[in-house]
């Protein structure tokens, strides 16, 4: 099968965590014997001053370990006009369209990966070439109450206009079907990259080692997380917290920790590369997710994928993840249900195997379950026994 992926955003290099998902699954596709391409506008901000004379411009390709990748370089000149903006990026990615089939052919199916914008270029690629296109809807942004009327309304033209509609986890499925009237959202989470099956498991640390790792954001609750710790660690004065992202938040984070007087038992990372993030959680002894909101939670199941029980709020896409064999669920912005899923994983840590962690998730998430859930949605769009 020829696939197509248009994603909404992507990786600008290796090792780069934005979007990796859309890479990995991409790569998946690929091993897994199918043709796959990814074309993707990269428009960069007007405010890189030096970029506008130093980085590419227009069409350039290249061979992302065998999978196909080309890129559109550009500035984002209509920053301040969004429609413009929307109908800049979507002119690349004809552009780019037209130069993939020019050496490729034409794709049996596009796979979108978030409406916003990759849906309005798969909506006119089908228009004009009657290609089929599938979405997998993975933005917040929908649940956080952050994407105007206006903009579902010409949304669901797209939506309406796809062969089938994907979301990554149960609840946000849900959610999507009563904010997109009459339509119907299948279940097929993210996948886990066989790196993180395949890595050894790491000795357990002396400490007791919690580790957080996000876009310090608000909605990543992680003063909430802090707090609970700071409770947590009156009873239990060997644990410790590592906090890897960074973001708006950080340094009210950084001086909550200090107001606290906890700074000896917590640390900041910075932001980390794929490799770091694997290596980190490894040498941790369980992760913690503190959200208010999130469609899915892919370092969640790479740190399942690593034999680490997880603590993580109901927040959406959790409640898909985590049964109790592998984690607890916590009510979502509550210090004291956080801090007493600390100190029960802390007492009852003995019981979680790494080894039947790792196998839950690998039946669950692995390439090779979640490249088997698509194969059988594209074989249902262009008719394939």
């Amino acid at each position: 099968m020829h696939i197509l992926i248009l994603p909404s955003w992507y990786p600008n290099f290796k090792g780069d965590i934005n979007g990796s998902f859309f890479r990995e699954q991409a790569l998946a596709l690929k091993v897994s014997g199918h043709k796959v391409g990814v074309i993707y506008p990269q428009i960069r901000s007007l405010r890189d001053i030096k970029g506008i004379f130093t980085k590419l411009y227009g069409c350039q390709g290249e061979d992302d370990d065998g999978l196909l990748t080309l890129r559109w370089h550009t500035i984002n000149i209509f920053f301040k006009f969004p429609n413009l903006a929307k109908k800049q990026w979507v002119n690349c990615g004809l552009k780019l369209f037209e130069e993939y089939i020019k050496e490729n052919g034409k794709p049996d199916i596009i796979h979108v990966h978030s409406l916003l914008n990759a849906g309005y270029l798969a909506y006119e690629i089908n228009k004009k070439y009657n290609i089929p296109y599938v979405i997998t809807e993975h933005s917040s942004a929908f649940a956080r109450g952050l994407i105007p009327d206006n903009l579902i309304k010409s949304l669901s033209e797209v939506i309406n206009n796809s062969s089938q509609c994907i979301a990554v986890s149960k609840k946000f499925c849900q959610f999507l079907e009563q904010t997109f009237p009459n339509t119907v959202w299948n279940y097929i989470p993210n996948i886990v990259n066989n790196e993180f099956l395949n890595e050894g498991f790491y000795p357990s640390p002396l400490d007791f080692k919690l580790i957080n790792i996000c876009f310090l954001n608000k909605n990543k609750k992680v003063d909430l997380l802090i707090y609970a710790f700071a409770k947590a660690l009156i009873l239990k004065p060997n644990l410790k917290l590592q906090i890897g992202g960074d973001g708006p938040e950080r340094n009210y984070l950084v001086n909550l920790v200090n107001e606290l007087k906890i700074s000896h038992a917590v640390e900041f990372l910075g932001l980390l590369s794929r490799d770091q993030v694997k290596n980190k959680i490894n040498e941790a002894s369980a992760f913690i997710l503190a959200s208010e909101y999130e469609t899915f939670g892919v370092v969640v199941v790479e740190a399942l994928a690593l034999g680490k029980p997880v603590i993580a709020t109901k927040c959406g896409g959790p409640e898909s993840i985590i049964q109790p064999e592998v984690g607890y669920l916590v009510e979502s912005n509550s210090i004291d249900a956080m801090s007493n899923a600390i100190i029960d994983l802390y007492k009852n840590y003995d019981k979680y195997l790494a080894e039947n962690i790792r196998n839950y998730c690998e039946e669950r998430f692995s390439e090779r379950a979640v490249v088997n859930q698509l194969y059988r949605l594209y074989c249902s769009v262009i008719h394939v026994e």
